[in-house]
């Protein structure tokens, strides 16, 4: 109900810390399958002292807009462009795959009437939601037994529709990597725009071959990738919300480009899909990256993964237990090989944990973020231990 006359603040806050205990904290260790985690306190502070200011309003706010640009020359530099950056910040990765999506089909307007985009049955939901928005038919296609795109598989969809290919670089189920290379080639053999989703695998592939971890071509070192969206909110250690599109070519960032006749100088052409956008995550990124560096952001990968070597060796432990992909990141899918996944979730949720599952293939998913310490860890496997092996009645 909204009141006639206002509360004290010492009420509404009091109030607030009751409705606020129902959530999970990440200081907790307790959500397991979260791909963002508690952000990094510089990151905090300079979102804290920076709500007001507007990235819709670069006109108004030239200093956020100027800081915004570094932000994308940095993560333009983090995926290999050579070139000046094209693009904008987003919201996140929903955000930046309908953005991406958008430019394809404008680009190729006077191609079809029906336009069509290909993607991989482990493509990200958000690309279901552009369709819809869009107008665009999303063409799914098959995977292969480590849950990535077939290139084969891909190209026999194309046909005169197809306005664009999208792949992804750490899919939400398993962390797996698209084969983005091959796939590459096909695209620029069949004159089509390749669009990869590294929403979360953005600010991890990078390190994994710097950490001895194998080594993915996965951006815009790839000839025929043509866009990347990367979600500084996840592994970036920055407040929500905080994601990204880079293009490798202006003629994408103009078919997205729209006109607002009320603004005056750069605040009247927005690229984006919001108006007005929150820039205190945009300056609170741009702070994360110039305090940790590359080295800083290999530190936090090299911990995750050493904890998702941890979660390995609990999970072979198990009989009951087994992970459906060696993982390529730090993100483990498990199957329970007796007790049914939903009575195994719903036991866990009941101890004060925070899971998910995937459909492909049906597992748990735990996402090693920074607050998933080993002793969280280890208290998540003791409890799951005891579930997965009592057989239910």
């Amino acid at each position: 109900m909204f009141e006639e006359h206002g509360k004290p603040r010492e009420e509404v806050l009091g109030r607030l810390d009751q409705l606020l205990e129902a959530d999970a904290t990440y200081s907790s260790g307790h959500p397991v399958a979260s791909m963002s985690t508690i952000p990094h306190s510089l990151g905090a502070e300079v979102f804290a002292k920076t709500l007001e200011k507007n990235a819709g309003r670069l006109h108004t706010f030239r200093g956020s807009a100027q800081v915004e640009q570094e932000v994308l020359e940095m993560i333009g530099g983090l995926l290999n462009l050579d070139t000046q950056p094209f693009g904008t910040t987003t919201s996140g990765g929903t955000e930046s795959n309908i953005l991406a999506i958008l430019a394809f089909r404008e680009l190729a307007r006077r191609k079809t009437k029906k336009p069509e985009i290909i993607a991989p049955k482990t493509a990200h939901s958000s690309i279901d939601k552009a369709g819809w928005l869009l107008g665009v038919k999303v063409v799914r296609t098959r995977i292969d037994k480590e849950y990535r795109g077939v290139p084969r598989g891909i190209e026999k969809k194309i046909n005169e529709n197809t306005v664009g290919i999208v792949l992804t670089a750490g899919t939400t189920y398993l962390g797996q990597i698209d084969p983005i290379e091959k796939v590459a080639e096909i695209a620029l053999d069949h004159k089509i725009p390749l669009h990869v989703d590294a929403a979360f695998g953005g600010f991890v592939i990078p390190f994994l071959k710097d950490i001895g971890r194998g080594r993915h071509r996965f951006a815009f070192e790839v000839e025929g990738v043509t866009s990347v969206s990367v979600d500084p909110h996840k592994m970036g250690l920055a407040p929500i919300p905080a994601g990204a599109i880079l293009f490798r070519n202006h003629k994408y960032v103009k078919r997205i480009t729209n006109t607002v006749p009320y603004l005056r100088g750069a605040s009247s052409t927005q690229v984006s899909i919001l108006g007005t956008r929150p820039a205190a995550s945009i300056l609170a990124t741009w702070a994360i990256m110039k305090h940790l560096g590359r080295e800083g952001y290999r530190d936090v990968v090299r911990e995750c993964m050493d904890h998702t070597d941890h979660i390995m060796k609990r999970i072979k432990h198990n009989p009951m237990l087994r992970a459906a992909i060696e993982p390529v990141m730090n993100i483990v899918g498990i199957e329970s090989r007796e007790v049914p996944l939903d009575t195994v979730v719903e036991r866990m949720e009941k101890r004060g944990w925070r899971m998910a599952t995937s459909p492909l293939p049906p597992t748990m998913r735990i996402v090693v973020m920074p607050h998933v310490t080993k002793g969280s860890i280890n208290a998540f496997f003791n409890d799951l231990d005891d579930i997965s092996t009592t057989i239910p009645a």
